[in-house]
């Protein structure tokens, strides 16, 4: 039995996760991104054609989260965006400059990794990604009573 908020999943993911995004955001800010942006940028040149709401799937972003961070990496010219074939989705994709970007900054976000991995030791860098990976593929909308 959970005794107090000191073991709260929720609480503790939503630090965990803050604190990782600070680490990242370090690197990255000097080159005008978000470890936020960075990652959608990586999305979407991992799922080349998709809508976003696909990319928001794939990569777990919040919808709005996702479609204020393109508009801005759009503006950026980073990104382009069309109308999806079908439906009223949105296609965004790199534009050069975003190809370019996500080049110069793979080596500052590998530092970014390898430092995390120094701070937890190799075993609790891959335990912990092994359990985010887990807990990230529970299915949506499954309730423990």
């Amino acid at each position: 039995m959970i005794d107090d908020f000191d073991d709260c999943m929720v609480g503790n993911t939503r630090m965990a996760a803050r604190a990782v995004t600070r680490r990242y955001d370090a690197y990255l800010k000097p080159h005008g991104l978000s470890a936020t942006q960075f990652s959608l940028l990586g999305g979407l040149r991992e799922t080349p054609g998709a809508t976003v709401s696909q990319v928001a799937e794939a990569r777990g972003f919040d919808r709005t989260t996702l479609t204020r961070n393109l508009d801005r990496l759009e503006a950026m010219g980073l990104v382009t965006s069309r109308q999806a074939p079908h439906g009223n989705g949105r296609i965004s994709q790199l534009t050069g400059k975003g190809e370019s970007l996500i080049a110069d900054l793979l080596p500052l976000w590998r530092q970014a990794q390898a430092d995390t991995i120094k701070q937890l030791g190799r075993p609790g860098f891959d335990e912990s990604l092994a359990v985010l990976k887990r807990l990230a593929s529970i299915q949506q909308g499954t309730q423990s009573k």
